[in-house]
């Protein structure tokens, strides 16, 4: 079902927000009253482990189940057998090695104590070999750190965390940390106030995230080097970044600081125009990026571009990819996930940013065909490569079913993950959508 007007697509992107709400987790809401947190205290050595030798892996459909409503990251035990055996009930998909059906979730890894966090990654694994679904492990850092005051608090020395130094750890809408950023925006379905985007190239921000993945990538790579090779397939993919780029899920109004000086815990006088992706690199509003393109050393002064930010985001996904490969995760297990992408094609960021040696791309797409999205097909060639976040619903089963097979069969793309199943427009409440599943799995062969 392609969008034939920019109306169209205009349209599209805004109920694209209303199906990503549920990707928040309800949990650790970030608003003007920030959370308290502590500085990270455990840092783990990055060793040589084993990486398990990679096997012939399937293509994937996963059903992504959003962050609490069922499974909630701060309470390992809600990760049960249970909600992956509902899904596969209700499914019913036959037996089809070279096309598999599986759940996904995302893990925020600066939220949640290390341990707690830990746990839950370990009874989701547990989880899926005991019912035998496949699971997709996205790990993010960047859209919620909001108990990470010692890494976004430059400003404030009444609050946790303060030091003048995290000036360098947030977004400027300028070349100068004078220009520095303490709040952001945020919608998907509905608009929230969130922590400053952060500068995606700040060493500590990065090694903050790189701590993390030293933590739980290896539970997911000593779980995956001990599954027997028939029961490999249950790791589908370890994604690393979740939309990553900045400007877009955590953008600021002009002269956004002053709404959190004079309202610090009334959002109600906060400008609601949210972005306008057809206006331009800055979707209407401040444009930020400036702190990672200068830290990267791309540029220091200047007309910032849509490459420059593009390069930025690259080297931060290539760093989680590489930290993830070190720690024991094959290459072809791990997507980077970038954000950013959008129509006007040419505009917005490029796809190159999702590309590194150490994992394959993953973009998101929503009411779109891969075919369309500009210059795609081009960069991608024959690479594998993901639809990481994906809902393109038809009026039927045999329009979804088509849209499907569209995806799946664009380039060489081995995985759809489906947003969602259990949130807005559930796909679980959705019939047509399940047959088509149903009906792909069972004739599919590549």
């Amino acid at each position: 079902m392609r969008l034939t007007n920019w109306i169209g697509i205009v349209a599209a992107l805004t109920l694209m927000a209303t199906l990503t709400a549920c990707k928040k987790e309800p949990s650790t809401p970030e608003t003007a009253q920030l959370a308290i947190g502590k500085p990270e205290t455990t840092q783990a050595v990055v060793s040589k482990p084993t990486v398990a030798p990679a096997v012939v892996v399937p293509r994937y459909i996963f059903v992504n189940k959003a962050p609490g409503i069922d499974w909630n990251q701060a309470k390992p035990e809600t990760f049960t057998r249970r909600s992956l055996d509902e899904i596969k009930n209700a499914m019913n998909v036959p037996e089809n090695p070279a096309l598999r059906v599986g759940a996904a979730f995302f893990f925020s890894i600066l939220e949640t104590d290390p341990d707690t966090l830990v746990k839950s990654v370990r009874a989701l694994l547990r989880a899926s070999e005991d019912s035998g679904v496949p699971v997709m492990v996205t790990l993010d850092g960047q859209q919620w750190w909001a108990t990470r005051p010692d890494l976004w608090n430059w400003w404030d020395p009444k609050r946790p965390g303060y030091n003048p130094e995290n000036v360098n750890n947030v977004e400027w809408t300028g070349w100068t940390p004078t220009m520095a950023v303490k709040i952001g925006w945020r919608n998907w379905g509905n608009q929230l106030r969130v922590c400053p985007a952060p500068n995606i190239a700040s060493p500590r921000f990065v090694q903050a995230n790189l701590e993390r993945l030293d933590l739980i990538v290896p539970v997911i790579a000593a779980w995956y080097r001990d599954l027997p090779k028939e029961k490999k397939y249950l790791l589908g993919a370890v994604k690393v970044g979740n939309e990553a780029g900045t400007g877009y899920n955590a953008f600021y109004y002009p002269d956004g600081n002053r709404y959190l000086e004079q309202w610090p815990n009334d959002p109600s006088h906060d400008p609601q125009t949210g972005l306008k992706l057809a206006q331009g690199l800055s979707g209407g509003v401040a444009q930020i990026g400036y702190a990672a393109v200068k830290t990267v050393g791309i540029r220091s002064q200047g007309e910032i571009t849509r490459d420059d930010i593009g390069k930025a985001t690259q080297q931060y996904l290539a760093a989680l990819a590489e930290r993830t490969h070190r720690q024991g995760i094959p290459e072809g297990l791990i997507y980077a996930h970038q954000g950013g992408t959008y129509p006007p094609w040419g505009t917005h960021l490029p796809f190159s940013a999702a590309f590194n040696r150490w994992s394959r791309p993953c973009w998101s797409f929503y009411w779109l065909d891969p075919k369309t999205c500009g210059d795609l097909g081009e960069q991608l060639g024959d690479k594998p490569w993901a639809a990481g976040e994906w809902w393109w619903p038809g009026s039927s089963a045999r329009e979804w079913e088509d849209h499907l097979e569209r995806t799946l069969r664009f380039g060489n793309c081995r995985m759809i993950g489906i947003y969602n199943w259990d949130c807005v427009l559930e796909l679980r409440k959705d019939q047509a959508g399940i047959q088509a599943i149903r009906n792909l799995v069972g004739r599919w062969r590549d």
